[in-house]
């Protein structure tokens, strides 16, 4: 009896030093899984908070797009009135100083006609008073 009683104390033992590490490994694995859960929940919680902050982000490009919708429809308009105001002012300065300009060519080919005139009188009365000059004696 003692014997079978050693024998099973030593069986019963071995059994345990046999199981010993694979209960250490399974309370490892619970540790490590039990972190893994907590960093599941905090990422799904990231998640949550992400997911939420997302659709405020999404509902706030919508009403700026409506806004920049709005306000390109209100320059549109008045871009066009600026650009026809601007063309026929454009087109009316360029009437009036095509007009000045004009008017200045005839004036400038008027001076170059004159001057071109008083040119020839001055040539014409430099050469007369060189006429009526006395020759100069030479030294010999």
């Amino acid at each position: 009896m003692e014997l079978s009683s050693r024998c099973a104390k030593r069986s019963a033992d071995h059994a345990a030093e046999a199981v010993n590490p694979a209960y250490e490994r399974i309370e490892e694995i619970h540790g490590r899984l039990v972190r893994v859960e907590g960093t599941v929940q905090r990422i799904k919680t990231d998640v949550s908070l992400l997911r939420d902050h997302m659709v405020a982000f999404t509902a706030r490009m919508d009403r700026m797009e409506e806004r920049i919708g709005e306000l390109d429809e209100r320059l549109s308009g008045r871009i066009g009135d600026l650009d026809e105001r601007l063309t026929g002012q454009i087109n009316e300065l360029d009437e009036r100083l095509s007009g000045r300009i004009d008017l200045l060519a005839g004036r400038v080919d008027g001076l170059s006609a004159r001057v071109d005139a008083l040119a020839k009188s001055n040539a014409a009365m430099f050469q007369a008073i060189l006429e009526r000059l006395p020759e100069k004696k030479t030294a010999s």
